[in-house]
């Protein structure tokens, strides 16, 4: 049964693709903008962290990233990285403003990868951004700064020797693939009910995954942006975990130093993830910078 507070969107862009997007809440209240990582769906902001910001005099808006849930992937080959996936952020919002008639900016919360979106939003595109969360995220892409620490050794072990593929056919096996994959993303513990409910949600809402899209990408990382951020000028707080395998947390202290005036909060064991542990820190760190 659908809630009366759940509005979907769908956004056509440029390329042919078509992002799927929701807002939950009541028209008129402050936005957040959900951007979360690579390859994921509008599903890994579970509906009862979104309830739990709507509760505090919030709209949210999430929506799946290319190729995931039931957005597609558009053609090859210039439909993956930054510069792409700012423009479907940006396109996202503006949807969400002419649905409700809001405020044209909006609290970008991002995390891992959506945290290098929100980064450069803040920097391009500053009359779109009232404030910045930044979860579990870096002040770079994959190139190591001298100061950053890159990932931890089992982390490197996992992506050198991935999984078998799944029988992408079969929908319990692409779950457990999932799930699996995941665990070494986890800190100091994998809460595997969390985990394996948003694969549920999101392979339910996936038509084949996407793959019948496939084609070679030409990934756009787009410039650094690290020597910008003291310029963001905009209410920020960063948090992290202290068991982050992916960034380990002195690249959250190194983001929450370059951005001027922003807070660091730690999620004590906290991995690459965001459990149901975690939120109400998240939570908190929302609706402190409003």
């Amino acid at each position: 049964m659908s809630r009366p507070d759940v509005r979907p969107l769908r956004v056509a862009r440029p390329d042919g693709a078509v992002l799927a997007a929701e807002v939950i809440g009541e028209a008129g209240h402050p936005l957040v903008l959900l951007v979360a990582g690579g390859e994921s769906s509008m599903d890994w902001w579970r509906p009862g962290f979104c309830d739990l910001i709507v509760a505090r005099g919030f709209r949210v808006v999430r929506y799946d990233q290319r190729g995931m849930g039931e957005t597609t992937l558009g053609p090859p080959p210039r439909r993956d990285g930054l510069p792409v996936a700012l423009d479907d952020a940006i396109a996202v919002l503006d949807a969400a403003h002419a649905a409700d008639d809001g405020a044209r900016d909006a609290h970008w919360v991002g995390f891992s990868a959506g945290g290098w979106v929100c980064q450069l939003a803040a920097l391009d595109h500053p009359d779109r951004v009232r404030a910045l969360t930044l979860v579990s995220t870096s002040p770079t892409m994959f190139e190591a700064d001298p100061d950053l620490p890159g990932a931890v050794d089992r982390m490197q072990e996992a992506w050198a020797n991935p999984l078998p593929e799944p029988d992408w056919g079969d929908p319990s096996a692409i779950v457990e693939y999932h799930v699996a994959v995941d665990r070494d993303y986890a800190g100091d513990e994998f809460d595997e009910e969390h985990d394996r409910a948003i694969w549920d949600d999101t392979v339910r809402r996936s038509p084949d995954m996407h793959r019948d899209e496939g084609g070679p990408d030409t990934v756009d990382p787009g410039p650094r942006w690290r020597e910008r951020l003291g310029d963001i000028d905009v209410p920020t707080t960063v948090v992290h975990g202290t068991a982050d395998p992916v960034f380990p947390m002195p690249n959250g202290e190194a983001l929450a130093r370059d951005i001027r005036g922003s807070s660091f909060v730690s999620i004590p064991g906290g991995g690459h993830e965001l459990p149901p542990a975690a939120w109400g820190r998240v939570v908190e760190a929302i609706a402190s910078t409003e």
